[in-house]
């Protein structure tokens, strides 16, 4: 037998992925077409095949994916198994049940675990949870079951006895395959209200013993869930001793599950981390969790930090937790922040500060009369704009909203929804969307407040498409809402999908590397024309065309991602062309390797991210068309509004 391999000089191949990458008018994709490819001689062929259908993820292909599974070639059978799951119907498990019974190729056997864990019903579940327990030199059905258990818990489907499997055979011993380990302690740190508090000892000693980083960061999150005193001396124990930041943001977000007087110096300490990341994880948890005995303490602290992002969250922060009724302290801390704002000059200081004012309700007006200033020759920056409107919304929904307004509770509620419908009127497509994703709250009550929805209508028409399809969507939602009806969003018609440029692709090679020079340094990408050649063909068409010079990292969560590639720098920025999602078997394993942001399937445009992280949940969602091969330290550096100077492609 021949090696499958991908050559994207075969004109079939070509044909196949041109077919994966084409939408027609109602935004569907060929099924019909590329299931015929399944049966053809050609091996690569039925392999292309299977995988495009995996990124089509339609339900019309389980058969042909089914008959699949008994293909004489092993990596056409795993691929079959991936592209089942990813229909994530149940209706294919069947199939796949009763091909894992005959295969004996093990990483088969594998393949169709993960699958069974994505598209699987309760009953699977259970029997994935009692099954009798593979050797421990088994490893890749011990990766199998793992991430088969895995791929179920982010479905929100699990089963005690799988917990206690993940802990007792996966946790518990050293022995146990590392790649087995490690997902088994993603199961851990993922899955929310899970009761560990049985497997105390097992998890403490875990945590002693683990080696490999990370594991270990994602050990550290199960930890923190059995909620007890040797959990927490183990936990500190080990931010005390750890060189690893990615790990110490961990520690901070898991102590979310201990009080906050047992965590308040942990915090304090880590204000002042090394890590800017370690930093925002802190202060992040002093907002979400802190105590309004240290809310003037947060805000001392603010005054004197070096950073202005912490600087700006403390505040937040002080705000958040002061009582309602100090009117005065709130008053003047906001009027000091004020003055903070107008006096920076560092935009997203300014939303930053912007967003901190929406933890007192008073600020209500300056916060509308920032996005719509009376003077029409003052250009508000969009950043600003989606910051506002944000912020509006987190006032209109706090707790304290009536009880610091008093008996101007009603006044300031008509007036915000007067500056509600003035965001949705006025065109900004990042404002629009944050406000039209309300109206949608039952809660909120906006059938009674807009009985005249027209207005979203005329707004929702007058968007350019497919550039701003995600307001669209938003918007259409709203009325839909208001109007009781339901609109199909499955199909994407007026969307713009790129055709690739097979020569131009071809030219590229197998491994085209772009250098990115930031403001904190360069780094060097490797992309992946194979697994996503109309992502890599789009992206190099625009940095070609200088598209992201200049632009900003808009985004950074801590030991998580940094994306840009924003035309307006707030993650709301859209482009003329669409490209179609495409995913494969590489996955979000290590850190540095980029993938496409989007709001949806075969939403993607510009925006990109890169892990600082494994980030395993993502795989089989979000495009991967590349890694960063060189600047990996400069990526860890990379902090909110830092630009991207310039995008060259190397020889």
């Amino acid at each position: 037998k021949t090696t499958i391999e991908i050559d994207l000089n075969d004109a079939v191949v070509q044909q196949i992925l041109t077919i994966r990458s084409k939408r027609d008018a109602e935004g569907k994709a060929n099924t019909e077409a590329l299931k015929t490819y399944l049966s053809v001689e050609n091996p690569n062929h039925r392999y292309i095949a299977a995988l495009s259908l995996a990124s089509i993820q339609d339900s019309m292909a389980i058969k042909v994916l089914t008959d699949a599974l008994k293909d004489s070639y092993e990596e056409v059978r795993i691929a079959a198994a991936f592209a089942l799951g990813q229909t994530k119907n149940p209706i294919a498990v069947k199939g796949l049940l009763d091909a894992f019974g005959v295969d004996s190729v093990r990483a088969v056997q594998a393949a169709i675990l993960e699958a069974v864990g994505r598209c699987g019903t309760a009953n699977e579940l259970k029997n994935m949870c009692v099954s009798a327990p593979y050797p421990m030199q088994d490893t890749q059905l011990l990766v199998g079951l793992a991430s088969g258990l895995y791929r179920f818990a982010l479905q929100r489907k699990i089963q005690p006895e799988g917990t206690a499997r993940i802990v007792n055979e996966y946790i518990a011993h050293s022995a146990m395959p590392a790649e087995a380990r490690f997902i088994a302690a993603n199961y851990l740190a993922r899955v929310p209200n899970l009761d560990l508090k049985q497997f105390e000892t097992v998890l403490v000693n875990a945590l002693k013993e683990e080696k490999d980083v990370d594991t270990r960061m994602f050990l550290v999150l199960g930890l923190a869930k059995v909620k007890s005193i040797p959990a927490l001396k183990a936990l500190l124990n080990t931010y005390n001793n750890e060189e690893d930041y990615r790990v110490r943001c961990n520690i901070i977000r898991g102590m979310r599950h201990f009080s906050y007087d047992s965590t308040r110096t942990l915090m304090a300490n880590a204000l002042y981390d090394t890590s800017i990341h370690v930093q925002i994880t802190a202060v992040d948890y002093l907002h979400d969790f802190g105590t309004s005995k240290d809310a003037l303490k947060y805000y001392e602290w603010s005054e004197s930090h070096p950073h202005w992002q912490v600087r700006a969250k403390l505040i937040a922060a002080a705000l958040h937790h002061m009582e309602p009724y100090k009117a005065n302290s709130k008053a003047f801390i906001s009027t000091r922040t004020i003055e903070k704002l107008k006096n920076s000059e560092n935009i997203y200081e300014k939303a930053t500060l912007l967003s901190a004012l929406g933890e007192y309700s008073w600020n209500y007006k300056y916060i509308i009369e920032t996005m719509f200033p009376k003077a029409d020759s003052i250009k508000v920056s969009p950043i600003l704009l989606s910051h506002g409107a944000t912020t509006l919304l987190s006032i209109y929904e706090g707790a304290n909203f009536k009880s610091e307004l008093g008996v101007m509770y009603q006044k300031v509620r008509n007036d915000i929804h007067i500056a509600f419908r003035r965001i949705i009127e006025s065109g900004d497509p990042g404002a629009m969307a944050i406000i039209a994703e309300a109206i949608t709250k039952p809660e909120l009550n906006f059938k009674q407040i807009f009985p005249d929805y027209s207005f979203l209508t005329q707004a929702k028409n007058n968007l350019p498409l497919p550039r701003d399809v995600e307001t669209y969507i938003y918007l259409q939602k709203a009325i839909d809402y208001l109007a009781g009806t339901k609109t199909d969003f499955s199909a994407k018609g007026k969307t713009n999908f790129v055709e690739i440029d097979w020569p131009m692709l071809i030219t590229l090679g197998d491994k085209p590397k772009v250098l990115i020079k930031t403001t904190k340094g360069q780094m060097v990408m490797e992309l992946l024309p194979k697994e996503a050649p109309a992502t890599v063909m789009q992206f190099i068409q625009l940095v070609k065309a200088g598209y992201y010079n200049n632009k900003t990292f808009h985004r950074i969560v801590p030991n998580f991602v940094a994306q840009g590639g924003c035309s307006r720098g707030d993650g709301w920025g859209g482009f003329d062309v669409t490209v179609v999602s495409e995913f494969g078997f590489t996955r979000y394993r290590e850190e540095g390797m980029v993938g496409m942001a989007s709001a949806g399937k075969d939403t993607e445009s510009t925006q990109f991210f890169i892990t600082h992280a494994p980030t395993i949940h993502l795989d089989g969602n979000y495009t991967i068309f590349g890694k960063v091969v060189e600047g990996l330290d400069i990526l860890h550096l990379i902090e909110l509004g830092d630009v991207i100077e310039k995008m060259e492609i190397l020889p």
